[in-house]
């Protein structure tokens, strides 16, 4: 299912006329974009970074975090305020769809930062035979849950459309697409792991516990609503 808002343009002889389905979707992503980018620009400018690159992978981060809790919180809005909560809709892709494309564009950044570029580094110890320190075993963890959830979101980009829903049908579809709470316990675990292993500004862990606090917060409260709703009427999903 999809949404069926529609919206309203007022063209100069005073006529209304309607957007096309296209049109809002255009006028959507286009939104999406800006204020993505506008939380990007914000830690690019509020948080201190060694090279370019670095800056490139704080600000990616970030964004797609932020893109990443709204996604997932339309569903749990839907059903604190009673409303119809679709098994999909056009808002939750385009939204997802940008959460997913900054997490891959911070999972190419990121692999700049550190161990000038060398892949290998970041997923295994060097060699040597000596013990893993703790550090480098968080190091590398970290690189794996972030790997993880960057090929869990391409998959999640790939779902985001009606040939994939009718393809797959409702089912396997759904049963795919809960992989975006797989995506987010990575993410946190992932960024958790980066705020103490780069021991970040107070301000930068203030805005990673805001964003994923608020983002859990309310998913546990859509759960608590779901399961009133359904004592209620057993039909609810």
């Amino acid at each position: 299912m999809t949404e069926s808002d529609t919206h309203h343009a007022q063209p100069a002889n005073g006529r209304t006329t309607k957007l096309s389905y296209w049109e809002r979707r255009l006028v959507r992503h286009v939104l999406i974009g800006l204020a993505s980018l506008c939380v990007g620009l914000l830690i690019w400018t509020w948080s201190p970074h060694r090279s370019r690159v670095e800056a490139i992978s704080f600000a990616t981060a970030y964004a797609g975090l932020a893109m990443l809790a709204a996604a997932l919180v339309l569903g749990p809005l839907n059903l604190l305020r009673q409303r119809p909560n679709p098994v999909s809709t056009d808002l939750r892709r385009d939204v997802g769809l940008w959460a997913g494309l900054w997490g891959v564009a911070h999972t190419i950044a990121g692999l700049q930062v550190h161990m000038g570029g060398d892949l290998r580094r970041y997923f295994l110890p060097a060699a040597g035979g000596s013990p893993v320190s703790r550090s480098t075993a968080a190091f590398v963890t970290a690189n794996y849950l972030g790997l993880v959830a960057a090929l869990l979101l391409l998959l999640l980009m790939l779902l985001s459309n009606d040939i994939a829903l009718r393809t797959l049908g409702l089912g396997r579809w759904k049963w795919l697409q809960r992989s975006s709470y797989v995506v987010r316990g990575h993410v946190i675990l992932h960024g958790a792991l980066y705020q103490l292993l780069e021991k970040r500004r107070v301000g930068l862990v203030f805005a990673f516990l805001v964003i994923t606090g608020f983002a859990v917060l309310l998913q546990v409260a859509g759960v608590r609503a779901r399961v009133k709703r359904k004592s209620v009427d057993p039909r609810v999903m």
